[in-house]
């Protein structure tokens, strides 16, 4: 915090200096200087003392409220803060043909309003991307992290050639939160009544002038509903803020608390979630991430396919994601080595946290695969079970 108090006064005060400057009060006479200089190190020591509350507020607000929020997420519901989400509309006659050959999941047969998880693969099998695909007629929408959307658009346009097939953004017009927990359908349909019943199922509907796409869907192992609006109406809707959302107890219209991103990183671990460029990337196969329920083993030929079948029917990874549980109280880093109990080196830590659920270190990492039978390991001085 000290380092952090220090930055900020300094780069306060070199900021005014640059300004004064720039002014020509400096041409002005030394009192008048002496007295601007002053007010400007008065100020400086202000804006550093509004800085360290909002620091201390920072650090420790979500260690004294995160056991609350995480008791709404999984006692209640919660609100999670999707806006760093992008959608992207697939328009044209091929475009269903189109998807089916170069996704992971049968896009072939998705009907009505409906969607699935997949993947967008190399020709080696290795992972571009995972996505959401949806359907509603000849339009398709793919809805993916915002760091992922300009590899994905860059991939797609790649293969469009004779194609009836067009690709439009629309990740500035529509924004999204999340509602988890295993009472969000009992909740939300107290403001909401009609609300889609499986999972990947969705609907269009108005409520109290928004107008909402609305998908069942569940995240991190509990149920819930991803609720798409206008990007400008998310403050107002979930009570995220319109800079930078995700933060704290809040309402909304929706009246329920926001998570925080360590509470969220919890949950996700908690329920051995991959996350695209932490626990899996552009040199994974999804089988060594446990992506089973984003591919399809019976549709034709789509781009990767041939890897990931072999690996499937005649093979089988040289790796795969785990989940660990650790004794003590230590969190171990991202890299940090597995070993075996004789003290072989078999694997890495890709996440880490401390679990609420299970009162003890909780990790994801891969493995070798001859070594998955192992379910006792040691990383760093702590013993771990698989």
């Amino acid at each position: 915090m000290i380092l952090r108090k220090t930055w900020l006064r300094v780069t306060f005060e070199k900021s005014l200096r640059k300004a004064i400057l720039t002014s020509g009060i400096h041409n002005q006479n030394r009192r008048h200087r002496s007295e601007f200089f002053g007010s400007t190190q008065k100020m400086s020591r202000l804006f550093e003392k509004v800085a360290r509350n909002q620091v201390f507020q920072r650090v420790l607000m979500p260690n004294a409220m995160r056991k609350e929020l995480y008791h709404n997420a999984t006692q209640n519901a919660a609100i999670v803060d999707l806006s760093d989400r992008a959608y992207i509309d697939v328009k044209g006659a091929d475009a269903r043909k189109f998807l089916n050959g170069i996704l992971t999941n049968n896009i072939a047969t998705l009907q009505g309003a409906t969607g699935c998880y997949a993947c967008l693969c190399t020709p080696k099998g290795k992972m571009i991307a995972d996505l959401y695909c949806y359907t509603c007629g000849d339009t398709f929408g793919i809805e993916c992290s915002a760091a992922l959307k300009p590899i994905i658009l860059e991939t797609l346009k790649k293969y469009i050639i004779f194609q009836k097939v067009e690709l439009v953004d629309q990740s500035e017009k529509w924004g999204a939160c999340g509602v988890i927990g295993p009472k969000a359908r009992e909740i939300v349909s107290q403001k909401i009544p009609k609300l889609p019943e499986k999972n990947f199922e969705y609907i269009y509907t108005e409520w109290e002038g928004f107008k909402l796409w609305i998908i069942c869907k569940e995240r991190w192992g509990l149920p819930g509903f991803e609720l798409w609006t206008n990007r400008e109406h998310l403050p107002l809707l979930c009570n995220l803020p319109a800079g930078r959302q995700g933060r704290g107890l809040g309402g909304g219209r929706l009246g329920l608390p926001v998570l925080d991103k360590e509470t969220q990183e919890i949950l996700r671990i908690e329920s051995a979630t991959p996350l695209f460029g932490v626990d899996m990337d552009e040199n994974s196969i999804p089988q060594e991430a446990g992506l089973y329920n984003a591919l399809s083993f019976n549709k034709g030929c789509y781009v990767g396919q041939e890897i990931i079948a072999r690996l499937e029917h005649r093979g089988h990874v040289g790796k795969k994601l785990v989940q660990i549980k650790l004794d003590g109280n230590t969190v171990p880093n991202p890299k940090e080595k597995i070993f075996s109990t004789p003290g072989d080196e078999i694997g890495y830590i890709t996440s880490a946290c401390f679990s609420p659920k299970f009162g003890a270190p909780l990790a994801l990492g891969y493995m070798r695969y001859a070594s998955l039978e192992q379910k006792q390991v040691k990383v760093g001085n702590q013993n771990g079970s698989i």
